[in-house]
């Protein structure tokens, strides 16, 4: 028993010389993200005992709130675990991580007949896609064995409306993979990472999964809170996400003077990262990429109205991280193909697609208005927004979405895209999903929101 415990303490000790050696600053922030760099790489092995907060604290100079603090971020990051009487234990297998939130969406959309929740769109017409790759195919630089960061013919059309000059542009996968590959070049575990919120689910699952902390910065009147931000600021955060025009869920864009005050917060400061998911609806966003063009990486997505089989997304802006990302790309081979670009080059440029666009547009705004005009014909007021969703103020959103569920339709809780306690009570509405009913549904809202109905489902 003696023999035992001398060696636990050996192997304590041999830690906390391993753990100082690795923290170069004295904050808690500093401390967590040493120690899981040092789980992860098995610089502190699985079942490993770490030491006392009074330990460390003592070994570092540092408070032992701020080691404390520092522990509990690592047991919520599920690298560790605390017992009252056994210490904290690194944990032998971590749960992997997965999209909880995404998960949590399609398990609740699955079946389904009416879909209010999801990003889609709904009964529009589709885009005809057989002149793209007809294209596509015919161009002589198809299967070449090296690939291209991005097509010329890509770059050309993307460039025309591009919401600021750069030279730099990516073809990708999606927005949703620009974003997860974009964080994971830019944060470390026990990051913190500024976002304005609402936004869309999968920022809070990406960060998750990178162990990092979202810094909320909500959404006042002109754009995210430049109060907040500034105080973000103050804590180093890896980078600010946001999305400049049509934001999901609330429909929000920020204004040109926006723009130019927190060009002047941000500048000389940290990566911004831009997203934009529902082009083409509404013209080219107002972008911090006018004032700070080295700093902004801007998404632009065009499976929202291409559809999802189509899904691409262009990349442009911050060269040092285009960069970055072209590495991994090139390296894994997860480019993007020449026959995907050239035909999202061609849906670009071709007058007739370009022609259904605008009508497709003018729909999509149609459906909105209507579905806003119905809910507020029954005393349910929006925040103005862009579409396609409505960002609707209920009394309780559990109980809304559930009892909107019992009737077969589908709209998610605003939980979903807020992180921890939430300020408000909200659900998330895709009002361009069908092209009529909008009474009939509008109705069914108000009465899954009648307090009257009580607390049960």
């Amino acid at each position: 028993m003696r023999k035992a415990r001398t060696a636990s303490m050996e192997t304590e000790r041999a830690i906390l010389t391993t753990i100082r050696q690795a923290v170069t600053l004295r904050t808690a922030a500093a401390l967590t993200r040493a120690v899981a760099d040092l789980i992860s790489t098995g610089g502190i092995p699985a079942q490993a005992r770490l030491p006392t907060i009074r330990a460390v604290s003592d070994s570092l100079g540092m408070s032992r709130s701020a080691v404390g603090q520092a522990w509990r971020q690592l047991q919520t990051q599920g690298l560790v675990e605390s017992k009252r009487r056994g210490g904290t234990t690194v944990i032998a297998q971590p749960t992997p991580p997965h999209a909880k939130r995404f998960e949590s969406m399609i398990r609740a959309s699955i079946d389904m007949p009416t879909d209010l929740g999801n990003l889609w769109c709904g009964d529009m017409p589709p885009i005809n896609l057989g002149g793209a790759f007809e294209y596509a195919v015919a161009q002589p630089g198809v299967g070449h064995q090296f690939a291209h960061q991005i097509t010329p013919e890509l770059k050309q059309a993307v460039s025309a409306s591009w919401p600021f000059h750069t030279d730099s542009f990516l073809a990708m996968h999606g927005a949703v993979d620009a974003l997860e590959m974009s964080l994971a070049a830019l944060v470390r575990p026990g990051d913190r990472v500024a976002v304005a919120v609402p936004t869309i689910a999968r920022v809070f699952d990406i960060l998750e999964s990178l162990s990092a902390t979202p810094v909320p910065i909500p959404w006042q009147g002109a754009g995210p809170d430049l109060e907040d931000l500034r105080r973000a600021l103050v804590g180093r955060p890896a980078a600010f996400v946001y999305q400049p025009s049509r934001a999901l869920p609330n429909g929000k864009s920020v204004t040109p003077e926006w723009v130019t005050t927190a060009a002047e917060v941000l500048a000389g400061t940290i990566p911004i990262l831009e997203m934009d998911q529902t082009w083409p609806l509404q013209g080219t966003p107002n972008s911090l990429g006018t004032k700070l063009p080295d700093q902004v990486l801007h998404t632009r997505s065009f499976n929202y109205v291409f559809g999802a089989d189509m899904r691409m997304a262009v990349v442009g802006g911050n060269s040092r991280l285009t960069d970055v990302l072209w590495n991994r790309l090139s390296y894994s081979s997860r480019y993007v193909s020449r026959i995907m670009q050239l035909a999202h080059a061609y849906l670009l440029t071709d007058p007739d697609t370009l022609t259904m666009l605008k009508s497709w547009n003018a729909e999509i705004h149609r459906r909105h208005e209507a579905f806003a005009d119905a809910l507020r014909r029954r005393g349910h007021e929006s925040e103005l927004g862009s579409p396609p969703m409505i960002w609707l103020p209920v009394p309780d959103e559990h109980s809304v979405c559930t009892r909107l569920s019992n009737q077969g339709i589908v709209v998610h809780p605003g939980a979903f895209f807020q992180p921890g306690t939430h300020w408000d009570q909200r659900i998330s509405i895709n009002a361009a999903a069908f092209s009529s009913g909008f009474e009939n549904l509008a109705e069914e809202i108000a009465v899954a929101c009648d307090p009257r109905l009580g607390g049960g489902a």
